[in-house]
C-alpha cells in the first residue's frame, strides 16, 4: 500500500484522542473525566523547538480537536519512556505518536491511525553499506522506551544503546559511539532537519519491520469522553484540517 492510499484510508476510520492539563502550576494531574496530551519530540508529529514554541502534525490535530471542543489546548512533553509510562499507569493521558505493536495492543485505548511508517537503520554517509547479518555485531541505537527494541533483541543484536531522544541518538551517531541508528524512517528524518544536521550527511543502510503510528490513550478513557473527541476528529476531518495538516507534515 503507497501513503496516498494509506492516507485515505485514514479518513474512513473513527478515531479519538484527549488533551488538557489544566492546573496553572503545570501540574500533569489529569481530572476524571477530560484527558491530558503528554508526547515526546519525535517530529514530525510532536516537538518542541529551540525557541520554546511546539509543533507537529500530531500536536496541531490535538489542539484543533480541543478547539473544537472550547476547551484550552495543550501538550506537556517528557522524555518518551515517561510519557509512555504515564499513559500506561494513568486514567485520563493521551500520548502520541504511538506505534501499535502486538505487545502493546492490551495496554492502550487506539484511537488515531496516524500513518504508517518503516524502520530504518541509519548511518552517517562516509560509512560502508552494511547488510542486516553486519549491523548486527555492531553498536545500534534505539530511542528508550520504544517497542522497535525487541525488533533488535529477536534478530539477535548484542550491542544496544539506548537514549532519550533523537537529539541525543544523532549526537551519538557523530561522535561514532554508534554505527547506526534505528528508528521510525520518518521521524528520524525530520529530527535531522529539526536540530540542524544535513540529510546528505547520512544514510540508510537497511529496513526491518514496520507500523501504524496513533493517538492513543489509557484503558480508562471513559467512553463518552472518547466519543467527544472522535466527533471532534470528524468534523476536522470533514472542514479540511486534517487534509491540510497531513499535506504540511507529512508529505
Amino acid at each position: 500500500m503507497d501513503r496516498r492510499d494509506f492516507l485515505e484510508r485514514l479518513t474512513v476510520l473513527a478515531p479519538a484522542a484527549v488533551l488538557v492539563p489544566d492546573a496553572a502550576n503545570g501540574s500533569t494531574k489529569a481530572s476524571d473525566s477530560e484527558l491530558q496530551w503528554v508526547a515526546g519530540d519525535l517530529p514530525p508529529f510532536a516537538w518542541q523547538a529551540a525557541d520554546g514554541s511546539s509543533q507537529g502534525y500530531a500536536h496541531e490535530l490535538a489542539l484543533a480537536m480541543s478547539q473544537k471542543l472550547g476547551r484550552p489546548g495543550r501538550v506537556s512533553y517528557y522524555p518518551w519512556a515517561r510519557a509512555v509510562k504515564m499513559t500506561t499507569e494513568g486514567s485520563s493521558f493521551g500520548v502520541f505518536p504511538l506505534a501499535r505493536t502486538p505487545d502493546r495492543e492490551h495496554s492502550f485505548r487506539w484511537l488515531i491511525p496516524l500513518t504508517r511508517v518503516q524502520y530504518a537503520f541509519v548511518g552517517r554517509a562516509e560509512a560502508k553499506p552494511m547488510s542486516l547479518e553486519q549491523l548486527r555485531r555492531e553498536p545500534i541505537g534505539v530511542l528508550r522506551g520504544s517497542p522497535i527494541i525487541k525488533n533488535l533483541q529477536s534478530e539477535d543484536f548484542r550491542t544496544i544503546r539506548e537514549a532519550k531522544d533523537y537529539k541525543d541518538l544523532l549526537r551519538m551517531l557523530n561522535e561514532k559511539s554508534l554505527t547506526a541508528i534505528y528508528a521510525g524512517a520518518p521521524m528520524l528524518m525530520a529530527a535531522i532537519d529539526e536540530y540542524g544536521h544535513s540529510r546528505s550527511a547520512y544514510i540508510t543502510q537497511t529496513t526491518l519491520g514496520e507500523a501504524t503510528l496513533y493517538m492513543g490513550a489509557s484503558l480508562g478513557l471513559p467512553e463518552a469522553e472518547a466519543q467527544r473527541w472522535i466527533k471532534a476528529y470528524q468534523q476536522l476531518q470533514a472542514d479540511g484540517t486534517v487534509a491540510r495538516l497531513q499535506q504540511r507534515y507529512l508529505r
